[in-house]
């Protein structure tokens, strides 16, 4: 047996700093449900240091022949442009500019009404973009951009759900979701996250659902600019 020396110095590795979590989170800004869930990624991300990385995914394109959303198909015509500004804005002006417009977007559709999205000058200036930024809307070159990003969204969980969809670096797998209403706040939302991160660690499920027995509960309006 050997015996360490008591003269030894001990030998301790420091602790790694904790890393940030990459994060796409793929969306519409028509969606409430969608919208719900991106207000929950963006409280846990000020807890967990998340990197969110803000992807397109287009209602229109996805359900264009489905008759079952022929209701708000007016609705999504006219909020196309700002899909195309969207895009515009990422290639532009980046992923942190995305985010700024679509929480800006998100006021106006679901908590002011403006559906058709008559003010949308208004939310590219409280994004603090430029206002000429606006004639993107009338570009149909963005179409490929935001069609492609819709694609790749089914090669992470199939062409039969849709939005919200959190991809976690790392994960072995990915769902459709979470779908929430209210979305929980505070210790509550990072208990969740964990859940799904725990969730994402085994590859065998599939489905985890319940009848939806209420609404959309947005939670607070966003403060912009």
């Amino acid at each position: 047996m050997t015996i360490p020396s008591t003269n030894a110095t001990s030998s301790v590795t420091p602790t790694a700093a904790p890393t940030s979590t990459a994060v796409q989170f793929y969306f519409d800004p028509a969606c409430p449900w969608t919208w719900i869930t991106s207000r929950w990624l963006v409280e846990v991300a000020e807890h967990c240091d998340l990197q969110i990385t803000w992807q397109l995914f287009s209602l229109r394109y996805h359900n264009k022949t489905n008759p079952g959303y022929d209701w708000i198909r007016d609705a999504l015509d006219d909020q196309h442009p700002a899909v195309r500004i969207l895009a515009a804005t990422k290639q532009h002006h980046g992923n942190a500019a995305v985010g700024k417009l679509y929480t800006a977007l998100g006021v106006l559709i679901h908590y002011d009404d403006d559906e058709h999205l008559l003010r949308l000058s208004d939310a590219i200036a409280a994004a603090g973009l430029p206002a000429d930024l606006i004639k993107e809307g009338d570009d149909a070159s963005w179409d490929a951009i935001i069609e492609q990003s819709t694609v790749r969204s089914y090669e992470i969980v199939g062409k039969e759900v849709g939005i919200p969809i959190v991809l976690i670096d790392g994960a072995i797998t990915t769902y459709f979701g979470p779908v929430m209403s209210p979305a929980p706040t505070g210790d509550e939302a990072v208990k969740l996250w964990d859940a799904y991160v725990a969730l994402g660690s085994v590859s065998g499920v599939y489905e985890i659902k319940r009848t939806r027995a209420v609404g959309p509960q947005l939670g607070p309006r966003p403060l912009l600019g």
